[in-house]
């Protein structure tokens, strides 16, 4: 066997192709990979500088304690379409509601080690959760269902190349896809080899997130017979950056093992096998696994083998690969809001600005943004993607699955948090600007209105405090604008440029001033009290309170309830005494009062 475990990312796209096998539940991921690195050689730089970086975390034990120390579990937004044929609810692939909900319960049942005899299966702290609001942030039950009547369809189902004898995948997707910065998609389909072997089905890995290819693709028949409900748990497997435990093997040719961190699967606790052997029936437990040359020790029921044996159980090495990667490369979805049971306000009216128009060079090296937190502001997003052209990003008006607006105090530094797009060969430095306009006159000026212009490398993120001048215009929405794009161009970068590689985004600013005399009750033209009772804040309008938003001294958020809906507010208790508290009051009207208050 192996000896130990990693962490961080790769690529692969698990994928099923017609093929005479023993194992009905294969993925092709090693020749969708070889197809990938053909069309895109990129992909082969980035996967090996990933795990040459991930085998030097491994050696060193960096992330040994975390890893088997953690008790968070990471809860993933998913949204199930199920792509009917036309047949009845009930039958073929238009499976039922329940049977969906059933499906997703039994995965999280094997990621938490339930399934496999005791003790038999490291858990992964990982939870497929229905999402529970839609991209036009309606409630939802997580389960999207379309109706696909072409032939392609309707006689072969699914293939991953366009001009195969079923419908190609993206042109399937591409029908029914949810933002994959806030929900994983996954979609139950008719079949998934084009008529040929029933084969279970593909999915992306970790770092092609947001790609057009990232999704799961799965035959019906993993949801309906209970031999193959493993099937979303090894494609889910492959969207957390785990490979197949024969990785590396031809026939009966075994993998390399000199370094476990780096040859096979990569991961060190599951022992090497074949792909002949994990292909071979009946179930190869108690026999001799040739590549190890003693009995098998569980590479032969793992859920990411091809095996005749019922697959049920993980390693703590694929855990830990497991979890680096959703770290590293998901959190996005760890912070969607597509969890939530309500979603976010941002309907604000901004003076109009120049926007990009175009991209000058694009690439699918991952420069732009991949979050920017400023006050209230906590937006998760993708980098720029050719599939998805999103080279500008408008966050205001009916967005609403990530908060997009704040308000600021006028005296007083805001912290601002820029990540940039994930580390890769190709984009090592990343330039970060922000303007704001200050005067609201819809331009952007380079010397007085620049916030943040700084470079880092991709695996870094951009820390500043940001105090607005005393000439701001106050209470009114004001357009932030930050921009991420590779340093190389840097020469090129402003306000109103078109992007070269990366993006820019737009966001929403209020600035407010505090300087109200401390302890006076605020009666404002909106009808508007503020003030202290007990230890408490209390607010009263004649108009609907949207939110009220509580900072100390420094800037820092101490208190923010939104989505209030009543003209009476009372806070919980503040754990504040002999301090200065600033309370910023937003009404349903769009209008916002500040009052600055001693505890």
């Amino acid at each position: 066997m192996k000896n130990y475990l990693p962490i961080f990312f790769f690529l692969c796209f698990s994928f099923t192709f017609s093929q005479n096998t023993k194992s009905s539940d294969e993925c092709g991921t090693d020749k969708i990979m070889n197809d990938l690195y053909a069309k895109h050689p990129e992909l082969k730089i980035k996967e090996d500088a990933f795990n040459q970086a991930l085998s030097k975390r491994i050696k060193s034990g960096e992330f040994s304690q975390f890893y088997s120390k953690t008790t968070q579990l990471y809860e993933i937004p998913v949204v199930v379409h199920v792509v009917s044929d036309g047949s009845p609810l009930g039958t073929s692939c238009n499976r039922t509601d329940t049977e969906i909900i059933n499906w997703i319960n039994h995965a999280n049942e094997i990621y938490a080690g339930n399934v496999a005899p005791s003790g038999m299966s490291s858990p992964i702290p990982v939870k497929l959760v229905l999402a529970k609001i839609d991209p036009n942030c309606n409630p939802t039950n997580g389960i999207n269902r379309f109706t696909v009547t072409l032939p392609n369809y309707v006689n072969y189902g699914v293939d991953t190349d366009p001009g195969q004898a079923g419908m190609y995948q993206l042109d399937l997707t591409a029908l029914g896809k949810w933002d994959p910065s806030k929900y994983y998609n996954i979609y139950i389909v008719k079949d998934t080899a084009g008529g040929g072997a029933s084969i279970g089905g593909w999915a992306a890995y970790a770092w092609f997130h947001g790609d057009s290819n990232d999704h799961a693709i799965i035959n019906y028949t993993a949801v309906t017979s209970p031999s193959r409900h493993h099937v979303l748990s090894h494609e889910f497997g492959h969207a957390m950056g785990l490979y197949h435990t024969q990785q590396g093997s031809s026939g009966t040719t075994c993998p390399a093992n000199t370094d476990c961190t780096l040859n096979g699967d990569k991961v060190c606790d599951t022992e090497p096998n074949t792909l002949s052997s994990a292909n071979t029936t009946p179930c190869q437990a108690g026999q001799i696994n040739p590549c190890t040359g003693v009995i098998y020790a569980g590479a032969e029921v793992n859920i990411m083998t091809y095996t005749a044996c019922t697959r049920d159980r993980f390693t703590a090495g694929q855990r830990d690969r497991a979890i680096a990667n959703l770290l590293q490369y998901r959190q996005s979805l760890l912070n969607s809001p597509a969890l939530g049971t309500t979603s976010s306000n941002n309907n604000v009216s901004l003076t109009p600005a120049c926007i990009p128009s175009t991209i000058t060079s694009p690439s699918n090296f991952d420069y732009g943004i991949t979050s920017v937190k400023f006050g209230d502001i906590n937006n998760y997003s993708l980098t720029y993607q050719q599939n998805f052209n999103n080279f500008y990003e408008n966050f205001i008006g009916s967005y609403c699955l990530g908060k997009a607006t704040t308000t600021i105090p006028l005296t007083t530094p805001t912290t601002i948090t820029i990540a940039p797009g994930p580390a890769s060969p190709n984009n090592p430095v990343h330039i970060i600007r922000a303007y704001i306009d200050y005067n609201n006159d819809g331009q952007f000026n380079e010397t007085t209105e620049i916030v943040v212009n700084q470079t880092v490398s991709s695996a870094a993120v951009v820390t500043t405090s940001i105090t607005p001048p005393a000439n701001a215009v106050l209470n009114t929405p004001l357009r932030l604008r930050v921009i991420g794009d590779s340093n190389n161009f840097a020469s090129t970068v402003n306000a109103c440029y078109n992007p070269t590689r990366g993006q820019v985004e737009d966001y929403a600013v209020i600035i407010q001033d505090q300087t109200l005399s401390a302890g006076k009750s605020v009666q404002s033209n909106n009808g508007t009290i503020i003030t202290k009772i007990n230890s408490s804040v209390y607010v009263k309008s004649n108009n609907k309170i949207s939110s009220v938003t509580v900072y100390d001294s420094s800037g820092r958020r101490i208190l923010a309830n939104e989505n209030i809906n009543s003209t009476e507010f009372n806070s919980s208790p503040l754990r504040t005494v002999n301090a200065i508290i600033f309370v910023n009051v937003t009404l349903e009207n769009g209008k916002t009062v500040a009052k600055k208050i001693k505890f």
